[in-house]
């Protein structure tokens, strides 16, 4: 089959950014340049461009022409093996497999973000007030019809038994190509969400008093998630870059019979980082070392701004032993509770877990999401929502200068609509948090995510609901007033 001139032209760029042939702040030919060099037009040399722009190789910058992008840099920074050190005895002491106690903590916290007389800066719920779900509601609405008609024909109703509706199972194998993920619908389990997949994989990787790694911190759901199934925890700090450290991972493989490992690869929920495409092969090459589980949480990876998030790791898994969960939950809904699971070696094992469970799901909600992605509503509506949150943090930086005090630290985020936040040491997240329920504010204190002692000298804040509303910029300014008087006892 005949490759397009553009595409070729891309692989040879690619080629020499993977070589290291740019350094970072050089600038790469440009549209002229490529066009009188190697004798191509300039609407091929421009499609070249645009296709590495697209998948993350260069970066367009105003007035300035073209330059290696994150996936180069990636490159050029990474040397995943070279950087291996050997932690110290007390490192890996402070990592030892232990059994958490966390439940009262979450639950509360958790009740608490559903109360509807607070301000919810703290939940990790999306907004819904876009075009692209209120459109989803109207396919729902159609599919529950068709029932109230087989009702009334007198069809005798049955579950939507595992591994789900064939419909929508056609449509999130397509959606999953653009995530670089070839898998054909048979391969893939639906869920109550992200939460369930994750639930059943580590089920079908793990049994009670089994090690698990986790980075941390994590999403608490997974914290509560592993307590239940009573399983043994080693929390692996995450690294500056994002990601576990590694060097605590390749070092827990070889102390401990560590079964699985879970880990958020793309924009981290709380913290917003992400794995480098290195550091993510180095971790499956671990995997593949000491014959481990990987569970993979992706919910997050197409709210990533520059449109083109790193492969999931599930991509580069050559041994299918990579679980992968995502859902709907962050990008369009949380409340339709869909979501998926590709699970490998352990299908079999997650679909009869999901039969004896749940039974299946209901079949008008799968439906119906199956509709919506066959009308290519997905990618329009992840294009404005991405741009809505980005603009929605910039909104809410200029609520923190205005009404914060100095001294906070906070990484601008790279996607999604979740902010983690870092006071000085006087601020306990947990006196912040109890604070600000009395002021009917919801907050996420950092303690959720983790044990370590850092994490009480954290929140988390939700900026995509954030609109410069008066009373969301009231609770910004109130909130601002408690870290003052915190920081100065």
């Amino acid at each position: 089959m005949t490759k397009f001139r553009y595409l070729s032209l891309a692989d040879q760029f690619i080629r020499q950014l993977r070589e290291g042939r740019y350094s970072a702040d050089e600038k790469l030919p440009s549209i002229r340049q490529i066009s009188q060099d190697l004798n191509v037009s300039k609407g091929t040399a421009i499609r070249c461009y645009e296709y590495l722009e697209d998948h993350g190789w260069v970066e367009a910058r105003e007035k300035s022409g073209f330059f290696p992008g994150r996936k180069a840099l990636e490159q050029l920074t990474a040397s995943s093996a070279q950087h291996a050190h050997q932690p110290s005895a007390e490192a890996l002491a402070a990592i030892s497999p232990k059994r958490l106690d966390n439940k009262s903590l979450g639950l509360e916290i958790v009740r608490s973000a559903g109360r509807t007389d607070q301000i919810p800066l703290g939940t990790a719920n999306p907004c819904v007030s876009f075009p692209g779900v209120k459109r989803l509601y109207q396919l729902l609405k159609k599919e529950v019809g068709k029932e109230e008609l087989a009702l009334t024909d007198g069809f005798i109703s049955h579950y939507q038994t595992p591994p789900g509706a064939e419909k929508l199972r056609k449509q999130l194998s397509q959606l999953l190509l653009k995530r670089d993920l070839h898998c054909t619908p048979d391969q893939i389990i639906t869920t109550n969400g992200a939460q369930a997949a994750v639930s059943l994989a580590l089920q079908a990787t793990s049994q009670e008093g089994d090690i698990v790694l986790i980075e941390s911190p994590c999403f608490y759901g997974i914290l509560q998630c592993l307590e239940a199934f009573d399983r043994k925890v080693v929390e692996i700090p995450q690294a500056t870059s994002g990601g576990p450290n590694l060097d605590l991972v390749a070092a827990a493989l070889d102390k401990w019979p560590v079964k699985a490992i879970i880990v958020q690869p793309t924009l981290n929920n709380p913290t917003g980082k992400s794995m480098s495409q290195e550091n993510r092969q180095r971790l499956i090459d671990l995997a593949n070392q000491h014959d481990i589980a990987i569970i993979e949480d992706d919910i997050f990876a197409d709210l990533d701004y520059r449109g083109s998030a790193p492969s999931p790791l599930k991509a580069i898994d050559t041994q299918d032993r990579v679980l992968y969960c995502s859902s709907i939950s962050k990008t369009v809904t949380p409340k339709l509770r869909l979501g998926w699971l590709v699970a490998g070696r352990w299908h079999e094992r997650c679909q009869h877990l999901q039969f004896v469970s749940k039974m299946g799901l209901p079949a008008h909600t799968q439906n119906a999401l199956g509709s919506w992605l066959e009308a290519g509503l997905m990618q329009r509506h992840l294009r404005l929502i991405r741009r809505r949150y980005q603009q929605r943090q910039q909104l809410f930086q200029q609520a923190m200068q205005a009404y914060w005090p100095e001294g906070i630290e906070y990484e601008v985020a790279e996607g999604g609509f979740l902010a983690w936040i870092k006071f000085p040491k006087q601020c306990d997240a947990m006196t912040l948090y109890q604070q600000a329920q009395q002021e009917k504010i919801n907050i996420t204190p950092g303690p959720l995510f983790g044990s370590a002692k850092a994490n009480r000298h954290f929140i988390r804040i939700n900026f995509g609901l954030y609109q410069d509303q008066p009373e969301y910029r009231q609770a910004m300014q109130r909130l601002g007033e408690l870290i003052r008087q915190a920081m100065a006892s």
